[in-house]
């Protein structure tokens, strides 16, 4: 477990972050922002290839319900972020030394991960959203970042259309990324990456859901305030309670029940 301790300086260190964290079957990685981006742009020789994958509540609850999102986080190669306060809460009433600072939502990191992909001429592909959205959100990083080699396709194909699949990863490998972002929502994004995976050329392939959405403004953000206080979910609901409201309100009393019958269990 990640504790506290004294620096040769005499003051209180942060605490040491703790690889992985193994919980009801679930693995996490908890880690700061900056140790997020220090993990993605480490140089990595063939054959060291990584997913950054994120658990929140809507997540899990993915996580029980389709079993090759299962073998995508069960995948050492995979990383899981903690993405939403509820995952901090639950690790913390299990004893392990995580805080807000470990919550790293895609929408509080992304633009710093475009801005220093540019900066460092990493190639950034992006996938998912619709057309029009990724047309735009590419514009929008030329003209911040000038010079900064970024693509993109649309997510609206079929991901049991084994031979669309492979027309979206041949345009990916084509462009030759050193990261890509799939921004297809779940279950989809992490099903597409469980199955192509091993096919796609990236060094990095990080599961980002709405982020380039946030990023090119086609969805505004919840203000960051509410995320640290675990009421980001509020805004998303009030923002589209149709489509989110099942997410919200059902899922988390299905995955607590689940949870609770395998906590009895054990």
């Amino acid at each position: 477990m990640a504790a506290l301790f004294i620096s040769a300086g005499g003051g209180v260190a942060e605490p040491r972050e703790e690889p992985e964290i193994r919980l009801f079957g679930y693995r996490f990685h908890p880690r700061s922002k900056e140790k997020l981006l220090d993990l993605i742009f480490e140089d990595r020789p063939p054959g060291h290839e990584i997913t950054i994958a994120s658990a929140n509540v809507h997540g899990l609850y993915m996580f029980e319900r389709h079993r090759e999102y299962r073998e995508l986080h069960a995948r050492q190669t995979t990383h899981v972020l903690v993405d939403g306060m509820p995952i901090v809460w639950l690790l913390r009433a299990f004893g392990h030394d995580v805080d807000r600072r470990h919550r790293t939502t895609w929408l509080d990191w992304f633009e710093d991960a475009l801005g220093r992909a540019a900066a460092n001429g990493r190639r950034v592909f992006v996938l998912g959203h619709a057309a029009s959205a990724v047309k735009t959100g590419l514009e929008r990083a030329k003209r911040r970042w000038p010079g900064f080699e970024i693509d993109g396709a649309d997510g609206y194909f079929d991901i049991d259309d084994a031979a669309a699949c492979r027309a979206k990863v041949a345009t990916i490998n084509g462009f030759v990324p050193h990261i890509l972002f799939v921004g297809m929502g779940m279950p989809k994004q992490e099903i597409f990456a469980a199955r192509y995976r091993d096919e796609i050329a990236a060094p990095v392939v990080g599961l980002g859901g709405a982020a380039f959405a946030y990023f090119t403004g086609d969805q505004a953000a919840p203000p960051r305030w509410m995320g640290q206080a675990g009421l980001e979910w509020a805004c998303r609901l009030a923002a589209n309670p149709r489509r989110l409201a099942g997410r919200y309100t059902v899922e988390p009393v299905l995955l607590a029940a689940a949870l609770t019958a395998r906590l009895i269990r054990k």
